[in-house]
């Protein structure tokens, strides 16, 4: 696991980000994001995934995701 985080953006790929654990790497693809905010939901995202495997949590990638999810909308969950 790398010690700290880093965030590249790219044209191309079929996805809309990924994280590499190895490295630390998270790579966002422009291409696939309608909109400023859609950009910054994925970069989020990716960065998060860092986040969890940083403090050791031991999740599966389904309940990594939507552990990722809850926290992305917890602000319109809330009400």
């Amino acid at each position: 696991m790398a010690d700290q985080c880093t965030v590249d953006f790219k044209i191309g790929g079929e996805n809309r980000g990924l994280f590499y654990e190895e490295t630390g790497r998270c790579l966002i693809y422009i291409n696939n994001h309608e909109n400023l905010e859609d950009l910054y939901k994925t970069n989020t995202h990716e960065v998060l995934h860092y986040c969890i495997e940083k403090f050791g949590v031991q999740l599966d990638e389904e309940q990594e995701e939507k552990l990722i999810f809850n926290i992305q909308w917890a602000e319109y969950s809330i009400g």
